[in-house]
């Protein structure tokens, strides 16, 4: 299995903007519509309109037609009647930043995060971290505990967003190392061993943290593009 990763800004033009919106579906637009605050609106609109043009390069059609289902616990799929296609994606997005993995096998997990000094980390490693994993984050030094804490935040998510469970499963039982190469120590027994998940940490710079999760045994390699439609220079 080939993962492209495609990583983009969510800032956009008025004009930009409208175009993305074109390209949505009534259930996006709506969504969008929800939103109550205009940032946030303005980004999702970037973000979905932004992925339908990644995935119209890999199905052949154009991004207006393309259509979604999800799957039990929410996980979006893409839908095609009478279609053929092997098309499976992930899509993460955090403040400015949106990122995407487009392979071939549905269990493709990907997240980013951009370090926010008002998130409350205390409490939320409280509840997310193992013992193993708190324990080694109260040692560190100042200057390394947001840098540790994103790191394993980001392979948490990858890989509830790869077994594709959403807010269904307990994810202090997902353990990575706390040194070295990163790679999982132990999750949920019913995903199988520990060993059976691959983790690859993505490097975008100080203060972006990013990680991708796939089944150990299809994979082969990752390509890293950056999108760049006409329709970014309008």
């Amino acid at each position: 299995m080939i993962i492209d990763l495609w990583l983009e800004e969510l800032a956009v033009t008025d004009e930009q903007y409208r175009y993305y919106w074109s390209l949505l579906d009534k259930n996006e637009q709506e969504k969008a519509l929800g939103f109550v605050q205009t940032i946030h609106r303005r980004r999702y609109v970037a973000s979905h309109g932004k992925l339908r043009l990644i995935l119209s390069e890999y199905l052949g059609l154009p991004p207006e037609q393309i259509s979604y289902a999800e799957q039990v616990f929410g996980k979006p799929v893409v839908a095609i009647e009478g279609l053929d296609h092997d098309v499976s994606f992930n899509l993460a997005h955090s403040e400015n930043k949106m990122l995407v993995a487009v392979g071939t096998d549905d269990r493709i997990g990907v997240d980013i995060e951009v370090w926010n000094g008002r998130v409350d980390c205390i409490a939320i490693a409280a509840i997310c971290f193992a013992e193993s994993e708190r324990y080694f984050w109260n040692e560190l030094p100042e200057c390394g505990k947001d840098d540790y804490f994103y790191r394993l935040w980001t392979r948490k998510e990858s890989f509830v967003k790869a077994v594709g469970v959403g807010l269904g499963i307990d994810v202090s039982k997902v353990v990575s190392s706390s040194t070295g190469a990163g790679i999982f120590l132990s999750v949920p027994e019913e995903y199988g061993p520990a060993g059976a998940w691959a983790l690859f940490e993505l490097d975008f710079g100080r203060g972006i943290s990013a990680a991708l999760t796939v089944p150990a045994h299809s994979y082969q390699g990752h390509e890293f593009k950056r999108l760049t439609h006409a329709a970014d220079n309008q």
